[in-house]
C-alpha cells in the first residue's frame, strides 16, 4: 500500500525549492518526484538495507578513536558519563537492531 504527500523540497535540477510527491511504502520513502521537472529519485530497499549494515559496522569500528576524541576533549565529562554508557550502550544496540528486523519482517510479510 503507497500513501502520497506533497512537500517542498529543494530541486538539484531546478536548483531552487519546488513542490515534490513523496510517495511511502508503509513507512519507508520509496520514491520522490519533482512536480516541476519530473525528476524521480528511487530507494531501493536492498541497497538501503546494505547501507544501513555498512554504516552500523562502521560505527563499531570507528567507536574507541570517537571515544579517544571525548576523553581528549573533556577528561571530567567522559568519565562521568562513562558508568551509564557502559550499563546502557548493549541495551540501545538491541533496541536498534530489534527496530530493523522488525522493519525488514513487516516489509516481507
Amino acid at each position: 500500500m503507497y500513501t502520497y504527500m506533497k512537500g517542498m523540497l529543494y530541486c538539484l535540477y531546478c536548483k531552487k525549492e519546488t513542490e515534490h510527491t513523496i510517495v511511502y511504502e508503509g513507512d519507508m520513502i520509496k520514491k520522490i518526484k519533482c512536480d516541476e521537472c519530473g525528476t524521480e529519485l528511487e530507494i531501493d530497499k536492498e541497497k538501503a538495507k546494505k547501507n544501513y549494515t555498512e554504516d552500523f559496522i562502521n560505527r563499531i569500528f570507528t567507536k574507541p578513536q570517537r571515544m579517544t576524541e571525548e576523553l581528549q576533549k573533556d577528561l571530567t565529562a567522559f568519565l562521568l558519563s562513562l558508568p551509564i554508557r557502559i550499563v546502557t550502550k548493549p541495551y540501545r544496540v538491541l533496541e536498534e537492531v530489534k527496530e530493523q528486523i522488525d522493519k525488514i519482517r513487516r516489509k516481507d510479510i
